[in-house]
């Protein structure tokens, strides 16, 4: 089993568990990115820059993997104040 951190920042946070935007995941295994991103239940459209482990990752790359202790950072197009 595989825990990853997610953040997922601005807007995003809409889709966190009770709408909040930290929080942890558990896989049941590794998986392509954009897999765990429709375990989140975000819409892939509704992310502008995705990273994980602290790298810019392209959300669309099958090659992009999360493994256990990951982190997640999701950001929308807009965000701030």
């Amino acid at each position: 089993m595989a825990r990853v951190k997610v953040h997922l920042w601005g807007e995003l946070a809409y889709y966190g568990p009770e709408r909040k935007g930290r929080f942890e995941l558990r896989l049941d295994r590794e998986m392509p990115l954009l897999d765990a991103l429709a375990l989140i239940g975000v819409p892939a459209a509704d992310v502008a820059v995705c990273g994980l482990n602290g790298e810019v990752v392209r959300l669309d790359d099958r090659a992009v993997v999360v493994t256990d202790a990951d982190r997640i950072d999701l950001f929308p197009p807009t965000s701030g104040g």
